[in-house]
């Protein structure tokens, strides 16, 4: 108990004692939203206890403070003012029926408040109320944690009973269910809160991220495309001719700005799937335009190496269910990463197959430096990036396989890897697709 400030209060004189017996109302307004439901529960809790004992009146105290303070939980009808000052009552040894029992950690019986040494420094609190015996018992919670007290007060002096024991056990394991399981709601709807508002906080970051990324995507576009320009302008010999050095110069600047207007159009396309703003236009491709399309853009990239591209083993005939675009981009760039790791002179096969009803598989074979277990497990993780001694050029941003087989999925197929240290990798492409015989005609 707080005695330094209940001291403070002073005796408690007849008018005020009329005031506070019976008044209920006052202390219902003070308690907070989160423990209502829990001190109703306590309330016909010591109701039902009050029934089988007419003589008693019936608290229970919440332990709080980090285990230092009892704290009003419920006592419908022990005096309002009464229940004031023992709120905030300070754990000890002789600390009242409440505060010595939490100390201790037991059962706490006393038979005669006015005359017992352990309510010394309260009984002018409780005897102005006619509140002469009281026993208080310890809740304890499943890892024997005192989380509160309850007690039973008469107005005679007086020794507990065998049956008024044996309800006061009853009646402390029900309080600590109510109690833990409040806390346990309490502690859930917190969780909850602090989710709810770490979503927002991170939905906000992610709307500032791509604007942020969308706007230096444009600043940064701008002085880039010009410099290509001007370089392809000094190429075609305008306004001067050039020489073949220079000319080599330049075909070196066009080269940079092709990569760096890549590494702009990843992270923008990583941010974008990210914040959940990709779409998909969906329509039925042959598989055949797509390889045709893929293998044009791909050209250049296997002739600098002398790389043989086979994709004779493809049915040209099959009809794929996805968005252009992306499926060239997916394929795109699982070839551009074999070319990256294939020796000189290397191979690189294409080819399809059937699966299940409504689904095909593209497999992009290589014959490169294969990858180990560990790297095969990881390759589609974000910023992953694997060094060998084939890829002395400009590093990527580490998204690629990643960004890759998000769009796969945002397609409703997938995209997965097999590989062998030095045996070459293999990327499989799965989408959905329009057979013959699908359709319901």
């Amino acid at each position: 108990m707080r005695s330094d400030g209940m001291r403070s209060e002073g005796m408690v004189d007849q008018s005020a004692v009329r005031a506070g017996e019976g008044a209920t109302g006052d202390r219902s307004a003070t308690r907070s939203g989160q423990s209502r439901n829990r001190d109703a529960a306590l309330e016909s809790l010591i109701e039902l206890i009050e029934h089988e004992l007419p003589a008693m009146r019936g608290s229970v105290l919440i332990l709080e403070n980090e285990g230092t303070t009892l704290r009003h939980g419920a006592a419908p009808h022990l005096p309002d003012q009464y229940c004031r000052f023992i709120d905030g009552l300070s754990i000890g040894p002789a600390a009242g029926s409440c505060g010595t029992a939490a100390f201790r950690r037991a059962q706490v019986i006393v038979r005669d408040i006015a005359t017992d040494p352990l309510w010394r420094e309260y009984r002018q609190f409780a005897l102005p109320f006619g509140l002469r015996a009281c026993w208080s018992t310890p809740i304890l919670d499943g890892d024997g944690t005192v989380i509160g007290t309850f007690a039973m007060y008469y107005g005679e002096p007086r020794a507990p009973t065998a049956h008024e024991l044996d309800l006061t056990h009853t009646a402390t394991m029900l309080a600590a269910n109510i109690i833990v399981r409040a806390r346990a709601e309490n502690a859930l709807r917190e969780n909850e809160a602090r989710m709810r508002l770490a979503r927002v906080r991170a939905e906000e970051a992610d709307r500032a991220k791509t604007e942020f990324l969308t706007m230096m995507s444009h600043e940064l576009r701008t002085p880039i495309n010009s410099i290509a320009g001007y370089a392809l302008l000094m190429l075609d010999a305008i306004p001067d001719p050039v020489t073949s050095a220079q000319q080599n110069y330049l075909r070196r600047i066009m080269k940079a700005q092709r990569h760096v207007m890549g590494l702009i159009d990843t992270v923008l396309t990583h941010a974008k799937l990210e914040a959940g703003g990709m779409t998909y236009r969906l329509e039925h491709i042959l598989i055949g335009e797509l390889l045709d399309e893929l293998e044009s853009l791909a050209r250049p990239q296997l002739a600098a190496k002398e790389i043989s591209y086979d994709c004779s083993a493809c049915e040209p005939g099959l009809v794929l269910r996805g968005d252009r675009q992306k499926m060239v981009q997916i394929l795109l760039n699982i070839i551009s990463n074999a070319v990256k790791f294939t020796p000189h002179g290397g191979h690189i096969t294409v080819r399809s197959a059937v699966l299940d009803a409504g689904r095909v598989r593209i497999s992009v074979r290589d014959t490169g430096v294969g990858m180990t277990a560990e790297q095969a497990a990881n390759v589609f993780e974000h910023y992953t990036q694997f060094k060998s001694r084939l890829t002395r050029e400009g590093e990527g941003t580490g998204l690629g396989m990643a960004i890759s087989r998000e769009l796969a999925r945002g397609m409703g197929g997938d995209l997965t890897v097999e590989s062998e240290l030095g045996a070459g990798t293999e990327f499989a492409l799965t989408l959905a697709a329009e057979l013959p015989g699908a359709r319901g005609d």
